[in-house]
């Protein structure tokens, strides 16, 4: 894997990395008091919000990251590899 792959993947890595924990934990606040025996729909929407968060944020670190090294080589690699993820 050539040296511009794998600064790629690692910033696009810390971005994802932070945009999953931030994600997680607002999630876990939303739902710290939802009882699922009383309101299970109420769950399975916050989840889906969260859900639909998350891939908003990883696609804009994706967009960010591909934008930031469009003059590289590799960068359609990267691009068909974050289309996967």
């Amino acid at each position: 894997m050539s040296n511009g792959n794998e600064q790629m993947q690692t910033e696009f890595h810390n971005k994802a990395n932070n945009a999953f924990f931030s994600v997680y934990h607002a999630f876990e606040n939303a739902v710290s008091g939802v009882s699922r025996r009383r309101d299970e729909y109420k769950f399975q929407q916050l989840k889906k919000q969260y859900v639909l968060t998350l891939e908003q944020q990883l696609l804009t670190a994706a967009k960010d990251v591909l934008a930031r090294y469009r003059n590289a080589k590799q960068v359609n690699e990267m691009d068909q590899m974050f289309s996967q993820f």
